[in-house]
């Protein structure tokens, strides 16, 4: 947008005073969160976007020092353009936006280009007020829209941030009505309106939006925070804090609604044999590549940790035990056919599993849990590579023989 002061004596000019300032110490905040929260580059993004925001609004306060009225316009305008682009990259940055194109420069260089033809070739003073509010309208619109569609359940930071933007962009629409309006060469009343329109719907749109989208990181990293403490970082499953906590609500759920649950504990059978015959980073390979073939094809709904060293466990809500065991041993089969490639032939690789399915006599979740591990160590001692259920589903067949219970 362009704005012209009258020096100090204007009251706009302490307005643009302290947005100046204002850019300043966001343009700071903004790199702070970079170089301290995860090198994230839309941080980055924003601290140059505020830095180009910085030196829009001392172009502005310095109009006069430019040599022609046509250099200052084009300096402002370029600077305008360039925090009005990095804003937009940012949040397609953040979110990983497919929808517009990586390279969105030459667009603001077309917008510069119109801004360019308004001042030197054709000069129309409402035309060219207008090129930049119409500009930050549609991008604002659009960072609106990234926000939102960005994930399946928006924060409420999110919102805030999104509904900020909307209604800035709402302003700096009426802005470049308000530009068009003065026509060719500054209709004063129409300039006037401009003018108090900006001075107070500008400060504090540009304000808020900044305020709610380092709001809104703060967010980001709340939930980074969060997904640390309940991930493994070496195989990317839940950890067993992740586990526990989604298996308590689910076997709550299972509980309330008389529904199935299982679970099925597994681990990687004479892991200490691989640590010791390939090293300590085979071993972690091995981890992956187990936590990788048990973890694939799973239900969305289905919670898959790795809740030890080398042991595992997979959730099953809504899963009978036939057919949890029939999985496990799935599971089994092909773990035994997918060797690991630590050797050009390839290492071979076993796993046992237990089972168990929610019962009436259960108390809490780790009365289930606990009998699973108990298969699982049956399982271990019977030979390993296979699968055990737990022995409460076993019954009596019409033969008088005892069989799991999902075989009769």
């Amino acid at each position: 947008m362009v704005l012209v002061t009258d020096g100090m004596s204007s009251p706009f000019f302490y307005i643009i005073f302290s947005l100046m300032l204002s850019s300043v110490a966001l343009s700071v905040a903004f790199y702070i969160a970079y170089a301290n929260f995860g090198r994230q580059r839309h941080a980055l993004t924003w601290a140059v976007a505020f830095l180009f925001g910085t030196l829009q609004f001392g172009t502005t306060l310095n109009a006069q020092s430019f040599p022609s009225e046509s250099a200052y316009l084009l300096a402002e305008n370029a600077c305008a353009i360039m925090l009005i682009t990095l804003s937009l990259r940012g949040h397609c940055q953040r979110t990983n936006c497919a929808f517009l194109p990586r390279n969105i420069w030459p667009y603001a260089g077309v917008v510069f280009l119109v801004a360019g033809l308004f001042t030197v070739i054709f000069p129309h003073a409402g035309l060219l007020q207008a090129v930049t509010p119409a500009y930050a309208s549609i991008t604002l619109a659009l960072s609106s829209w990234i926000i939102l569609a960005a994930r399946d359940h928006t924060r409420a930071s999110e919102w805030a941030a999104a509904i900020s933007i909307a209604l800035f962009g709402i302003t700096q629409a009426v802005a470049a009505w308000l530009s068009v309006m003065q026509g060719a060469v500054h209709d004063e009343t129409q300039l006037n309106a401009f003018l108090h329109f900006m001075f107070l719907t500008l400060p504090t749109g540009y304000i808020t939006t900044s305020m709610l989208i380092i709001l809104m990181m703060a967010s980001d990293i709340s939930e980074e925070m969060k997904e640390i403490a309940v991930r493994d970082q070496l195989t990317g499953l839940f950890n067993r804090r992740g586990f526990i906590e989604l298996s308590e609500k689910a076997y709550a759920t299972a509980r309330r609604t008389n529904t199935p649950l299982s679970v099925i504990m597994t681990d990687i059978d004479r892991f200490k044999f691989i640590n010791d015959k390939f090293g300590h980073a085979a071993g972690d390979v091995a981890l992956q590549h187990f936590a990788r073939l048990v973890s694939e094809d799973r239900r969305r709904n289905d919670v898959v940790a790795r809740v030890g060293g080398e042991e595992f466990a997979i959730l099953l809500p809504g899963v009978k035990p036939r057919d949890a065991t029939a999985l496990a041993e799935e599971l089994c089969q092909k773990i035994g056919a997918s060797p690991m490639a630590l050797t050009s032939a390839g290492v071979s690789m076993t796993s046992s599993f237990g089972v168990a399915t929610i019962s009436k006599k259960d108390t809490s979740l780790d009365d289930m849990i606990r009998r699973a591990d108990r298969a699982l160590y049956r399982s271990k001692h019977a030979g390993r590579n296979q699968v055990d259920l737990e022995s409460s589903q076993i019954v009596r067949a019409p033969d008088g023989s005892l069989r799991p219970a999902h075989s009769t």
